[in-house]
C-alpha cells in the first residue's frame, strides 16, 4: 500500500512541474532512443545480410590457386578438372564450374553497352535463382557443343534494342580477340532489394550468361572455381576432400590451394556489423549517463524545495527509509517514463527510415525490456543521493526551512 501511495507522490510531483519533468527526461528519451535504434539496424542489417547470402548460396563456395614459389601453368584448373571433380565427387556437388567472366563492348544501332559476360554450366539454374523472362536459360547442351548463345539481363536489352523481348536476336561480342555473333536464347531480370544494390554501388557493365566452354578455350586454365555442395552434406566435410583431391591431382600441398566459403563470408561481415553496432551503442549509452546527472540534478531542486514537506512528515513518524524510498520511487518513475518515451520514439525512428529504404525493420523485444528496465535503474542510481540527503535530513532544520 505505501508503495502505491509513493508512486501517487511521484506522478503528482512530475506532473506539478511539467516543462521542468520533460527537459530531465529528455536526456533519457534521447539516450534510450539512440541505442534501441542502433540496436534494431544492427539487427536488421543482420537479417539483411541474411537474405543476401542465402540468395548467393548457403552451400556456395569459391576454390583458388594460391601461392605458390614454384608456379607452373598446370596449377591452373582445367576443363578436364572440372569434368574429373564432377566424377569424383558425384552428388556432392551440386554444381561446380569456372567462376571467370569476359567484358565487351556491343553496338546495335548506335546503343553502346559494356556487357559483362558470366561463364557458367549447363546446371546453373538449379542452384541459382534466375527469374527468367523470355526464352530459357544456358543447359548442358549449350556446354556440350560450345553453342554462341548468349542469355541477357533486362537493362541490357533494353539499352541495346529499346525492348526487351530480344530472343532469337544476335550481338557481335568480343571473344579472347574474335569477333563472335552470339544468339539471344533468352532474357532475364535481376530481382534485389535497394540495400544490397547500395552496397554493390553502381556498375558499367550490364550482366549475361554464356556457356563456359564458348567462353574460353579448351585448354585455357582458370584461377577460380564456382563450386556448390549438395544440402544433403556439409560443406566443410567435402571441403577437405576437394582440396585434398585437387592437391593430389596437381602435386601440390593442400595449403596451395584456397577454397573460401561463403558462410565464412557472412560471418565475417556479421561479426563486423555487430561489432560496429556495440561500439556506436556503447557511444550513444554515453547520452544515458548524462540522463542520469540530469536526473540527479533535478532531484536534489526537489529535495531543496520539499524541505519544509520532509520535515512534517518526519515530524508525523515518517522513518527515514521511507523518506528514503519516496525519493528513490520518484526518480526511478521519472527515469522509467524517459525510457518508455525513448523506446517508443527509437522504433518509430527505425521503422520510418526502414520503410524509406525497403528493408525488412527487425526490432529485438528483449532490447526493449532491457532498455526501459535500464533507464529506471538509472533514475535509482542517479536518484539515490538526493533521496539519501532527503532521508538524513533533521525534521527541526526541515520545519525551520522558508
Amino acid at each position: 500500500m505505501i508503495w502505491l501511495e509513493n508512486i501517487k507522490i511521484a506522478f503528482q510531483s512530475i506532473l506539478s512541474n511539467k516543462m521542468r519533468s520533460l527537459l530531465t527526461m529528455l536526456g533519457i528519451i534521447i539516450g534510450i532512443s539512440s541505442v534501441i535504434s542502433i540496436v534494431s539496424i544492427g539487427d536488421s542489417m543482420k537479417g539483411v545480410m541474411d537474405d543476401i547470402y542465402k540468395d548467393i548460396g548457403k552451400n556456395r563456395a569459391y576454390m583458388y590457386v594460391g601461392n605458390i614459389e614454384d608456379f607452373r601453368s598446370t596449377d591452373f584448373f582445367s576443363m578436364e578438372d572440372i569434368e574429373l571433380l564432377k566424377e569424383r565427387f558425384g552428388d556432392k556437388l551440386a554444381y561446380i564450374c569456372t567462376d571467370e567472366s569476359l567484358r565487351s563492348d556491343v553496338t546495335i544501332n548506335r546503343n553502346t553497352i559494356k556487357l559483362r559476360m558470366q561463364s557458367v554450366g549447363g546446371n546453373y539454374r538449379d542452384v541459382q535463382e534466375i527469374k527468367m523472362l523470355y526464352g530459357r536459360m544456358i543447359n548442358e547442351n549449350d556446354v556440350e557443343r560450345k553453342s554462341k548463345v548468349i542469355v541477357l539481363e533486362q537493362n541490357a536489352a533494353l539499352k541495346l534494342f529499346g525492348n526487351d523481348n530480344v530472343v532469337g536476336k544476335t550481338i557481335r561480342v568480343d571473344i579472347k580477340e574474335n569477333k563472335e555473333d552470339l544468339l539471344i536464347v533468352g532474357v532475364y531480370k535481376i530481382e534485389q532489394s535497394p540495400v544490397l544494390s547500395l552496397l554493390q554501388g553502381q556498375s558499367v557493365y550490364e550482366s549475361s550468361f554464356i556457356p563456359y566452354t564458348t567462353a574460353f578455350p579448351s585448354y585455357y586454365g582458370f584461377y577460380s572455381l564456382d563450386v556448390f555442395v549438395n544440402e544433403k552434406y556439409t560443406i566443410n566435410y567435402v571441403k577437405d576432400e576437394i582440396v585434398s583431391y585437387v592437391a593430389n591431382l596437381k602435386h601440390r600441398e593442400p595449403e596451395n590451394y584456397i577454397f573460401y566459403t561463403v558462410e565464412e563470408d557472412q560471418a565475417m561481415v556479421n561479426n563486423v556489423v555487430g561489432g560496429l553496432s556495440v561500439a556506436v551503442g556503447a557511444i550513444a549509452a554515453i547520452s544515458l549517463v548524462v540522463g542520469g546527472i540530469g536526473i540527479m540534478n533535478i532531484m536534489l531542486v526537489s529535495v531543496t524545495e520539499r524541505t519544509r514537506e520532509i520535515g512534517i512528515k518526519k515530524a508525523l513518524g515518517a522513518r527515514t527509509n521511507d523518506v528514503l524510498f519516496q525519493f528513490l520511487i520518484e526518480s526511478a518513475t521519472l527515469s522509467a517514463i524517459g525510457g518508455i518515451f525513448g523506446t517508443a520514439f527509437g522504433i518509430g525512428l527505425v521503422m520510418l527510415g526502414g520503410s524509406l529504404i525497403s528493408i525488412p525493420i527487425v526490432v529485438n523485444p528483449a532490447s526493449i525490456i532491457i532498455a526501459v528496465a535500464f533507464s529506471t535503474i538509472i533514475g535509482i542510481f542517479f536518484g539515490y543521493y538526493p533521496a539519501k540527503k532527503a532521508a538524513k535530513s533533521d525534521p527541526i532544520e526541515s520545519l525551520r526551512y522558508e
